[in-house]
């Protein structure tokens, strides 16, 4: 174990009005933690918007981000699974470095032949094979996921892997661009009725199963009404808006069941209930990127140092689209 030491460590936050870069004194690592020094966080787009804008209602600051790959420079004197300047992924805010708890399932060391830039996604990989793993296609089903942001595309090809091809829904013309470099039958929502088109692609059936990942409502009522009967609806989106729907008409008369998909309820430790923990989710991303099952190439369009940082929040809130997918590099 090293000997511990305070050095000024930098943060992004949300101070109730905009996002901004804040500094403070590191504290001293306790027994069962380590200190992580930042490589990489990912910036989770779709929940940290929705989160600024409502918790902006009520100027009310939070911290952001919950994806870091990092390396270990101390160790706690109880810590022993782990060694110095080892790269792990971990669930922390964005921040230059953190002291993270070492409990199961906190830390996921990073193959060596995976890059940090591609490893940190694993948070929001683990978030698509969970969303998949509830909404669990059964094999040839018609399906669709309706938007293609970083989690939207992961659902879709962890979707793909377990024997469906789904049909892919979005506004912008980029990511549907992408979708179909990766194999994907798209749908312009804002150029055709998504609604019609699906029903076209199915015969008339309409979807077994769709899967909502668009972090907007109005996808809510549409994914609705592309099922056709005892559809299944999968939501997954930080959605604060209110969606209304007929029970009769939209729910009772085609049968349909609606699930919620929400990772932090996928258990850190095994249990006889539920076959996968959060830990073997991440470890299931990285090694289906190594193995080139799963595409992540096309999920990064900005990689920026943390001072630059606040300025592509301001475009994100302004819905700047064209930010697919956002880093920030604190090497």
């Amino acid at each position: 174990m090293s000997a511990p030491t305070s050095q000024l460590e930098y943060g992004l936050e949300f101070n109730g009005r905009a996002v901004v870069l804040s500094e403070k004194q590191s504290e001293p690592i306790k027994s069962d933690e380590i200190r992580l020094r930042a490589e990489v966080s990912h910036v989770s787009i779709g929940t940290e918007i929705a989160y600024i804008e409502e918790l902006g209602k009520k100027n009310q600051p939070t911290g952001l981000g919950y994806a870091m790959v990092g390396v270990i420079e101390e160790l706690g004197t109880g810590v022993h699974d782990f060694t110095r300047g080892q790269r792990v992924l971990a669930y922390v805010n964005h921040r230059s470095a953190s002291n993270v708890q070492v409990v199961p399932g906190a830390l996921t060391p990073v193959p060596e032949k995976l890059s940090s830039e591609k490893a940190v996604l694993a948070v929001l990989g683990a978030i698509a094979y969970h969303i998949v793993q509830r909404a669990a296609p059964k094999l040839n089903e018609p399906t669709v996921v309706f938007g293609q942001g970083v989690v939207g595309s992961l659902i879709a090809q962890v979707a793909r892997l377990c024997g469906v091809n789904p049909i892919v829904v979005d506004t912008d013309a980029e990511r549907l661009r992408v979708a179909r470099a990766v194999g994907f039958q798209t749908i312009d929502a804002s150029r055709e009725d998504c609604v019609a088109r699906v029903k076209e692609l199915t015969q008339g059936r309409g979807a077994s199963l769709c899967i909502e990942a668009a972090t907007n409502a109005r996808a809510i009522g549409d994914a609705m009404k592309c099922l056709g009967m005892r559809g299944r609806l999968a939501l997954t989106s930080t959605i604060f808006d209110p969606v209304g729907f007929l029970i009769l008409e939209d729910f009772i008369e085609r049968e349909l069941t609606v699930l919620g998909a929400h990772a932090p309820k996928c258990p850190k430790e095994p249990n006889p209930y539920y076959l996968w923990t959060q830990l073997e989710n991440r470890q299931a991303f990285m090694q289906a990127v190594c193995d080139g099952k799963l595409n992540v190439d096309h999920l990064v369009s900005h990689v920026v140092k943390p001072a630059e940082a606040p300025a592509l929040y301001e475009r994100l809130r302004a819905k700047d689209r064209s930010i697919v997918g956002m880093e920030i590099d604190w090497r």
